[in-house]
């Protein structure tokens, strides 16, 4: 078994101290604000036998990176990718249908859980 070390040195450890490492610096906040989107579910079905037969309120909630909030949509993303490459697993909700849109603090520390190979 070969192990190869990933390149997490600017990282802390939940064992080290609060402060910062020499030399390391601290990350500029994320671009996109991260959000908790409440909505009511669109859905498709092949075998609805009766008009009654549907899910009149079915809240779905989405958490990601808002990238963009226009009149007609919010659009969600589950990743944003480095160097302006754009995003991952964009999900599009027509604000018409939208409940609550919260955004999300990033107060408190952040935690890194790491695994060791074995």
């Amino acid at each position: 078994m070969r192990v190869v070390k990933v390149g997490f040195d600017e990282y802390r450890s939940p064992d080290e101290p609060e402060h910062q490492a020499e030399g390391a610096q601290t990350k500029p906040a994320p671009e996109y604000p991260l959000v908790l989107v409440s909505w009511h579910d669109a859905w498709f079905d092949l075998d609805q036998s009766d008009p009654d037969d549907c899910r009149p309120d079915y809240l779905v909630r989405t958490v990601g990176f808002l990238v963009s909030e226009g009149p007609r949509f919010l659009s969600i993303a589950q990743e944003v990718l480095p160097d302006g490459d754009g995003f991952r697993a964009v999900t599009h909700i027509p604000v018409s249908i939208v409940e609550s849109l919260t955004p999300l603090g990033t107060s408190g520390p952040s935690r890194r859980t790491t695994t060791a190979a074995g």
